[in-house]
């Protein structure tokens, strides 16, 4: 599945991939990168109002207030299908190592979509699970400061959180991801304005 169908030709550029892999491993407070513009404006479109379409269940818990498809492997909708298939095609899954220097496993990811209104947060926590290499985030809408739902990128020691040092702020076709580690603490602010954060997010597994 060829990347110049799906990503802006800046990515593809062989001197933007080894600035990008630079970037990332010299990242703090962990190795993450935020990618603006990082999709094809007709593909993102499309991966946007398939993403409307599609179920959100509200999910609440003391750790998180929002709502969640379901993962959309199950999804019948197609452009949603060809987004996924994209995601963990050997294409891509080349590029992602590239960058992050990880091994990952062929064929296997996480994908949902999330949806944050209105006073939904998540609190802070590591991603630590078995397999869960890199998460991603695919964001579908664009936030201000004062709207909250900023993505909050924590300092530690000794693996245990202490201060927020790096935020990403939510904007429209930008792909962020970081290592999954026992120092990956994150949080998602909570949103404090009635415009809705819309995503794509989940994990690639090692292999």
């Amino acid at each position: 599945m060829p990347l110049h169908h799906w990503l802006s030709p800046h990515y593809l550029n062989p001197k933007t991939i080894s600035t990008l892999k630079t970037k990332f491993h010299n990242a703090k407070p962990f190795l993450h990168l935020e990618l603006n513009n990082f999709f094809n404006s007709q593909k993102i479109k499309q991966i946007e109002q398939a993403l409307k379409t599609e179920s959100f269940e509200f999910k609440q818990a003391d750790l998180f207030q929002f709502s969640q498809t379901k993962d959309l492997i199950s999804t019948k909708n197609k452009v949603l299908q060809e987004f996924r298939a994209f995601l963990i095609s050997t294409e891509f899954i080349d590029f992602m190592e590239s960058i992050t220097c990880c091994k990952l496993k062929q064929k296997s990811i996480d994908l949902a979509g999330t949806l944050y209104k209105d006073t939904d947060f998540l609190l802070c926590h590591d991603d630590q699970l078995e397999g869960r290499k890199i998460a991603y985030f695919l964001y579908l809408s664009t936030m201000k400061k004062d709207d909250g739902g900023t993505l909050q990128l924590y300092n530690s020691i000794k693996n245990k959180p202490t201060q927020i040092q790096t935020t990403i702020t939510p904007h429209f076709n930008t792909f962020a991801f970081f290592q999954v580690s026992p120092k990956s603490f994150h949080s998602v602010e909570e949103v404090t304005s009635k415009k809705q954060r819309l995503a794509i997010s989940g994990w690639f597994h090692d292999k």
